[in-house]
């Protein structure tokens, strides 16, 4: 499981704790934590997804400066 999964997954169980409470309070907080888990998997899959592409680009270049 990835970082931004696991993140998922916390959003996924503060949903899932968010529904067995009765307080209205304890609700919303949850359900904040939950968004601001899902913002992070954003973020680090944005991250991820950049890196891939600025390391997939110069691949295969180096090919081209280091002829066999």
């Amino acid at each position: 499981m990835n970082g931004s999964d696991a993140y998922r997954a916390n959003a996924y169980a503060c949903v899932k704790l968010a529904e067995a409470v009765n307080d209205p309070y304890d609700k919303v907080i949850l359900l904040n934590m939950a968004e601001a888990w899902l913002r992070l998997a954003d973020y680090v899959e944005r991250k991820q997804n950049e890196v891939g592409e600025h390391f997939g680009a110069g691949s295969s270049s180096d090919q081209d400066v280091n002829p066999a």
